[in-house]
């Protein structure tokens, strides 16, 4: 199979990424309350919460999985490193709203947010196939 080109943006916007995504989340998981209706778009089986996290945590994930791309570990490594990272900020934010009076600890939330995390693992598989170059050749390369 063919390779891939991707580009690779400098490891301090790959950073800042994982901060913005993780800011994010710890804004609105401590700082803000969001409306709790039990709104269930976008399949009615799965409340919009549960969404909420785990979109929320495939994005920091996912930005975590860039931003250690260039790291010389291997694919296991890296991988249960973003999935551990992802899980653990996951569980540390509930564990949190345990000890907020407007929040609450809640096992389906942590939950939503480790399938967020899980979500990633693919990326894994994939890895192999991906060749990062710098971003200047990735445009010189697109526009030829």
């Amino acid at each position: 199979m063919r390779e891939v080109r991707l580009p690779l943006l400098p490891a301090w916007f790959r950073w800042l990424g994982v901060s913005a995504a993780a800011t994010v989340i710890l804004v609105f998981s401590v700082l803000l309350t969001l409306p709790s209706g039990v709104v269930t778009e976008p399949f009615s089986f799965v409340p919009l919460d549960k969404w909420r996290h785990f979109l929320a945590y495939a994005a920091f994930g996912g930005a975590l999985a860039y931003a250690t791309t260039d790291w010389e570990w291997s694919t296991g490594r890296l991988a249960i490193l973003v999935l551990g990272v992802t899980v653990g900020f996951g569980i540390g934010i509930e564990l949190w709203q345990g000890f907020l009076p407007a929040r609450h600890f809640s096992f389906l939330d942590a939950y939503a947010n480790a399938l967020g995390a899980v979500l990633v693992s693919p990326w894994y598989l994939l890895r192999s196939r991906v060749a990062f170059v710098s971003l200047r050749t990735w445009i010189t390369n697109v526009t030829d």
